[in-house]
């Protein structure tokens, strides 16, 4: 489960690529395709149906008949542009959906929402966990909703199948789809590819049991591998392709530029059914990252990809072609940060044209000045997100973020005034942080609050293959904790570092800022179950 708003970009960009290269393709969203069975009035029907035969409680039969009733509407007022200028009827549409996630979640050993799912007793960080799910794949609970896909997906004998999983609760039923499959009779090659696997690759071998399901793996930029794969040249040759059973073992190479393909290709999505209000179209300006300094983002680590951008003519010239031929009016931009030059290019070749964009934006020099603010919103800025993690110079120093937190109240100010939204993301617990400067990230928060329209306030969490990873001792860390065996697949370390504030300590402060008023008053604004995805175009409450 991800949030159904729009496709991966990921789908579009290969897509385009393999058919330049002349392949024959099909695109297919699985996540989309679930959930619409899923919240089905049929399938919730027949949960409430159950509930009544069993003896449950009546508030869980007369819920499950609700979301049975309802969802339907909730879904086509989700895909409606009305719904978005009414805060009412959006938040009921939303929380109609959450009821239905909730009366699936009791019907199986499950957590689903609208952004994830956990299964009890299985894993997506666990390389056995998944291996069982590819070999018994009816251990995912709602397999049969994913079975039903495979004949769809079969159809033209496809010599490739490429699955992407991009978040973690995309792992395991990505196995279980390779298992159905399997189990269906395919018989060309399998890969895995996405954001997960570029993230598991330094701890997999050719001997790991992920290679049960798959015929190859795919880390980092898929298109070359893709193309590869299908013979349009030698695996060998392709970086990031792991392959044991073709004798192919190429790890991402260090700091490369790997073969990409910027312009999307949206053929073959059913745009009208998105959880939107229009057709979004996910776009990636940039490849890697233009800044790569941060110390606790593994975009920063020398294995990572080097940093490609898309020509400025050809990024205009892509998001007018969607918007003709598929009738975009949203850009979702999906870079890690999209450089300020890109930003001015994207909106001055905008301006006028109908076209509203969002994305990542580093706290850069040019948002001191209001003009700059301006000329982005005049050209169709909707919202940004700014990550601003800290209001301890001491510690954005140490992370290597580049950012003067004297500036950022001013640029947050030139940004909201030209009516762009924008969202702040702070971080608690950052390495050797006390508990005194995690209280002045909360205060500083409360004086900005006027020109903060959305908040994301998290505890950060150590990535593996960051540089706090790479050398601990230069970031204060005085312990770093494995994974236990059972997860071998861990995406995260924990850890204790010098004169911080234990993780308790920072849980209580964090919890004392949500509870401010003003803060309240901006967590409140969160678009419900569809957070950032949403939050450029959904109502406000003022």
């Amino acid at each position: 489960m991800a949030k159904a708003c729009e496709p991966s970009p990921g789908i579009l960009v290969l897509a385009g690529s393999l058919r330049a290269a002349g392949a024959r393709v099909s695109v297919f969203d699985a996540n989309l395709e679930v959930q619409e069975a899923l919240f089905a009035p049929g399938r919730l029907g027949h949960e409430a149906a159950v509930l009544a035969q069993s003896g449950a409680p009546a508030a869980r039969v007369t819920s499950a008949r609700r979301a049975a009733l309802g969802t339907t509407r909730a879904v086509e007022c989700l895909r409606d542009v009305r719904t978005y200028r009414d805060l009412g009827a959006y938040r009921a549409a939303v929380n109609r959906l959450e009821e239905a996630c909730r009366v699936l979640s009791r019907a199986g050993s499950s957590r689903l929402s609208l952004s994830d799912l956990t299964v009890e007793g299985l894993s997506p960080l666990s390389s056995s966990d998944l291996g069982a799910v590819a070999r018994d794949p009816s251990a995912l609970p709602f397999a049969d909703e994913l079975a039903a896909l495979v004949p769809r997906i079969l159809e033209g004998a496809p010599r490739l199948i490429g699955v992407s999983a991009v978040y973690l609760s995309q792992a395991l039923p990505a196995f279980a789809l390779a298992g159905l499959l399997r189990r269906a009779g395919y018989g060309g090659r399998l890969v895995l590819g996405g954001g997960v696997v570029s993230s598991w690759a330094p701890r997999l071998g050719p001997q790991s049991v992920l290679f049960e399901a798959w015929d190859a793996l795919v880390a980092g930029p898929g298109e070359e591998a893709l193309g590869a794969l299908l013979g349009h040249g030698d695996p060998r040759d392709a970086s990031g392709v792991l392959a044991p059973a073709l004798g192919v073992w190429n790890a991402p190479a260090t700091g490369g530029r790997a073969p990409v393909w910027f312009e999307p290709d949206p053929k073959g999505l059913p745009w009208d059914r998105y959880l939107s209000p229009g057709p979004v179209l996910p776009l990636a300006t940039s490849r890697g990252c233009y800044w790569g300094r941060c110390a606790f983002c593994p975009e920063a680590t020398e294995g990572r990809q080097g940093f490609q951008t898309m020509r400025a003519g050809a990024l205009r010239d892509a998001v007018l072609r969607a918007r003709d031929t598929h009738g975009f009016r949203w850009v979702h931009l999906t870079d890690d940060a999209v450089p300020p030059g890109t930003l001015r290019t994207l909106a001055r070749g905008l301006q006028g044209e109908g076209v509203r964009w969002y994305g990542f934006a580093r706290l850069e020099a040019a948002l001191l000045d209001p003009a700059f603010s301006e000329e982005l919103a005049a050209g169709g800025c909707a919202m940004l997100q700014l990550g601003v993690e800290t209001a301890s110079q001491r510690l954005l120093d140490g992370l290597g973020k580049g950012t003067r937190i004297a500036d950022v109240g001013a640029m947050l100010r030139n940004v909201a005034r030209a009516g762009i939204r924008t969202y702040v993301y702070l971080l608690f617990g950052i390495p050797t942080e006390t508990a005194e400067e995690a209280r002045t990230t909360g205060d500083w928060a409360v004086r900005h609050a006027d020109a903060v329209t959305f908040l994301n306030l998290a505890l950060l969490n150590l990535p593996r293959g960051s540089e706090l990873e790479r050398d601990p001792a230069r970031y204060g860390l005085t312990e770093l904790h494995a994974s236990s065996g059972s997860r071998d697949l861990s995406l995260y370390r924990s850890y204790a570092s010098e004169g911080g504030g234990s993780r308790r300590d920072l849980r209580r402060v964090l919890a004392a800022v949500r509870a401010r008023p003003e803060i309240r008053r901006i967590l409140a604004r969160t678009p419900p179950g569809f957070t950032s995805n949403h939050a450029a175009f959904a109502p406000l409450d003022g």
